[in-house]
């Protein structure tokens, strides 16, 4: 008799492992606690699972999870991840969207957005022009003209490289649905809020979830 409990306590033991497995999968539920866009939207590396986390400068709870939460978070991605910012173009932001391309396209956008976090949160009212975010750039080493030229309208378009990838911005935060920031979409096919998922830890913890099922559905499309 105890020969017989001792071979069947592996067995047991191999099973609950298997119900608290799937009990994880079932816990974060579509519809509920993230969305399934309708469409899928192009990701910028499609040899990489994408996170994209869409922002506002002037949002206190982005900034909340911009520094309390993501670090930790990044650190532990995986290899295959790829996580990337885009920020939201509603009436009203466009100007501090155009701060984050600015800096992106003169190479200091890993330098400076914090900084730009730091400064727009504290009062967004105070940056409604592209001349009030100057004195920040520049601030912090970048040239005067240097700033000037990514706003210079140029090509057969005559648009700048800034009011272009706001334009195109626009057009992805439509394809997303965006409702509210911060919000984290999954390979272009999820949609993750911080309100669905029930705060900013579980908003991290479906995305990670999300993750694998891409992961795993890429295993079986080879």
């Amino acid at each position: 008799m105890r020969l017989s409990k001792l071979w069947f306590l592996p067995l047991m033991v191999w099973v609950l492992c298997a119900a608290q497995l799937g009990y994880a999968g079932d816990l974060w539920e579509k519809g509920r606690h993230y969305k399934e866009l309708p469409y899928p939207v192009k990701t910028e590396d499609p040899s990489k699972i994408e996170v994209l986390e869409v922002f506002w400068y002037g949002c206190p709870h982005c900034y909340e999870f911009n520094n309390d939460y993501l670090p930790k978070w990044e650190e532990q991605l995986a290899e295959d991840v790829y996580f990337t910012l885009m920020p939201a173009t509603f009436p009203g932001w466009i100007v501090h969207a155009k701060a984050y391309y600015a800096a992106k396209f003169l190479g200091v956008d890993k330098e400076i957005h914090q900084y730009l976090f730091d400064k727009i949160v504290a009062n967004p009212r105070n940056f409604k022009d592209v001349s009030d975010l100057k004195p920040l750039f520049v601030a912090k080493g970048v040239k005067s003209e240097d700033f000037d030229k990514v706003f210079e309208a140029s090509g057969f378009r005559k648009i700048s490289k800034v009011e272009e990838a706001i334009k195109k911005a626009t057009e992805k935060v439509k394809s997303l649905r965006i409702a509210g920031v911060p919000a984290l979409i999954v390979n272009g096919k999820y949609k993750v809020s911080v309100g669905d998922a029930g705060g900013f830890p579980n908003m991290l913890k479906v995305a990670n979830y999300l993750v694998d099922k891409e992961r795993e559905a890429a295993k079986k499309a080879l």
